[in-house]
């Protein structure tokens, strides 16, 4: 008798772990998994050392808390935000970025926001913000 409340208990439990892996199963394709900062990445190219080319913005996003750029020369950066109609671009102190790495142009940016990158030469390579 013991042998057999023993099995019973066994495929009792089985068959609830079964239900439970099967109902999480439905659940998680169902689930909106977000981008990673680096995973949203684009690619990017200068056009007389400023990226995006004028007169167009980038907008930064929720994915990133900083502009990162994977440059394939070293160069010097700098971040300028619009600030408003009738109002001075603000510009962040220059950053040197290293060949082949991810660096921060500017760092703590707020969602929704549009700047441009100032190169001090035309450069490539990859974006996240």
């Amino acid at each position: 008798m013991r042998t057999r409340t023993k099995i019973t208990t066994a495929l009792a439990a089985g068959t609830l772990a079964a239900g439970l892996l099967a109902g999480s199963a439905g659940t998680a394709s169902a689930d909106v998994t977000p981008r990673s900062c680096y995973g949203s990445a684009k690619n990017f190219s200068t056009t007389n050392k400023v990226w995006p080319a004028y007169p167009n913005w980038a907008t930064t996003t929720p994915n990133c808390a900083d502009v990162n750029v994977k440059a394939t020369i070293g160069a010097n950066v700098t971040a300028c935000f619009d600030q408003g109609p009738g109002r001075p671009h603000k510009c962040y102190p220059q950053r040197w970025l290293s060949q082949g790495v991810w660096d921060t142009a500017v760092t703590d940016v707020s969602n929704g926001k549009k700047f441009y990158l100032k190169f001090d030469r035309n450069t490539s390579g990859k974006i996240a913000y």
